[in-house]
């Protein structure tokens, strides 16, 4: 069974907004079992054989891409995800967003939010300066470490 970083994207997000505290998954190649907990999701994975007697990985990564677009002037400050999640830019639906290119940041404002599992976790810039690259559409799902914004540190 082949699944793409999509398909497991997909599958995470009707999990994630589903009722249900557990998910099994049985194929002929591995067992996959879900549980939601006051902590967040737990698994548990088992490879089985195959006839030919050789043993099929359960686990699935999602690998994020290996070349992050080059910065578009030196200097820049990378701002990345803390956590997995979906990013939004903007407060809520309609509204305008955190920030755009040019805006002004300290190292508490709020640049967008991420939400996992129907928890909003507010994303500090984490530095002073101006935004000068937006990276994240508004609505992707983003792995933990990905690059969502770049600043333009302000001088001191």
């Amino acid at each position: 069974m082949n699944l793409s970083p999509e398909d497991i994207q997909a599958i995470l997000r009707i999990i994630d907004t589903s009722p249900y505290d557990e998910l099994r998954l049985d194929n002929a190649e591995f067992s996959l079992y879900l549980k939601r907990g006051p902590e967040g999701w737990t698994q548990e994975q088992r490879s089985l054989k195959l006839p030919s007697a050789t043993p099929v990985q359960a686990a699935a990564t999602v690998v994020a891409p290996s070349t992050e677009p080059p910065a578009s002037e030196p200097g820049l400050v990378d701002v990345r995800a803390p956590i997995v999640g979906t990013y939004y830019r903007a407060p809520q639906p309609g509204a305008a967003p955190f920030v755009e290119v040019g805006s002004s940041v300290e190292p508490e404002s709020v640049i967008g939010i991420i939400e996992v599992m129907k928890l909003m976790s507010s994303i500090p810039a984490g530095t002073r300066g101006t935004v000068r690259e937006l990276l994240v559409q508004d609505a992707q799902f983003v792995e933990k470490g990905q690059l969502l914004l770049r600043v333009k540190p302000a001088l001191v």
